[in-house]
């Protein structure tokens, strides 16, 4: 049975998972901007005391830059984790914890399922872009934790230099389209050109990134997840801006999936982690 503890942090909840020879056993809590840190540190604890065995560790993966494994330095998403440590969570909880950035959580996952693979790369499409690297079952960190920040690729939009994620994200359409998702996705299911021709473009710019991500990378395989993906053409454009500029030899090696894990793919990817970083393999059992 696997003793590890994932736990999935944003800016709408924490959602914690763990097994028990009964089944798996979950809770959530809600979490928003003004949120404090210490709640959250009492809730990590309460739940591993409530759990029928002393877990080996928990996995916490969060939104922003985590350095190493212990320690956020910056996150927008939610204010409260700004400098919160894996040390203070576990002197409360008397049990080892390790971070992971929740993007890189999500590559831990999906790349289990990619076990006999060489490289692994996830690329999720969300309010922003972010992905994760995998090389024969090591996740790709940089020298601080913070590789993988695709959405600050810098692309030329009139001769100047604008982030991805002003031109491609969930957040960059909707910005320019100048309604709510509700609506922008009930003029893509009724044909509306202009709504149609906005996501085709973001579509076409996260094309070129992807381009560069297999130039650099030549993964074998290509994860391509997120509520970006879901807009009508925006997946379709990408993909043929990929293929008309990737290199035939890297794109032919290079199969383009899907998440394999439709919720919760963070705690699980964080679960990952903490079995991988504190001693023993948390893919003992299936995610």
């Amino acid at each position: 049975m696997n003793r590890y503890i994932g736990v999935e942090i944003d800016g709408d909840y924490m959602y914690l998972m763990a097994e028990t020879s009964s089944g798996q056993v979950e809770h959530a809590v809600p979490t928003g901007r003004d949120c404090t840190l210490a709640p959250l540190i009492r809730e990590v604890a309460d739940f591993a005391a409530k759990l029928p065995y002393r877990p080996s560790g928990i996995g916490i993966g969060m939104p922003g830059l985590v350095s190493g494994t212990g320690k956020v330095e910056l996150s927008h998403v939610l204010p409260a984790l700004n400098g919160a440590t894996a040390e203070a969570f576990a002197a409360e909880a008397k049990v080892p914890v390790v971070f992971i950035n929740d993007v890189k959580a999500a590559t831990m996952a999906e790349a289990s399922h990619y076990a006999d693979r060489d490289t692994v790369a996830v690329v999720q499409l969300d309010t922003f872009i972010a992905s994760g690297v995998v090389v024969k079952g090591a996740l790709l960190t940089g020298a601080k934790g913070w590789s993988g920040e695709l959405g600050y690729m810098i692309v030329a939009l009139d001769g100047k230099p604008v982030l991805l994620d002003t031109v491609a994200s969930g957040y960059a359409i909707l910005k320019d389209a100048r309604i709510t998702d509700d609506e922008l996705r009930e003029r893509l299911a009724a044909g509306d050109e202009p709504a149609l021709a906005l996501v085709r473009q973001a579509g076409t710019y996260m094309g070129y990134a992807l381009t560069n991500l297999l130039h650099l990378y030549n993964p074998d395989v290509l994860v391509i997840g997120g509520t970006t993906t879901t807009y009508r053409g925006y997946l379709d454009a990408a993909r043929a801006a990929l293929e008309a500029h990737a290199l035939p030899e890297l794109l032919a090696c290079c199969t383009i999936e899907q998440p394999r894990i439709k919720h919760r793919v963070i705690a699980y990817g964080a679960r990952e982690w903490a079995g991988k970083q504190l001693g023993a393999s948390a893919s003992e059992t299936s995610v």
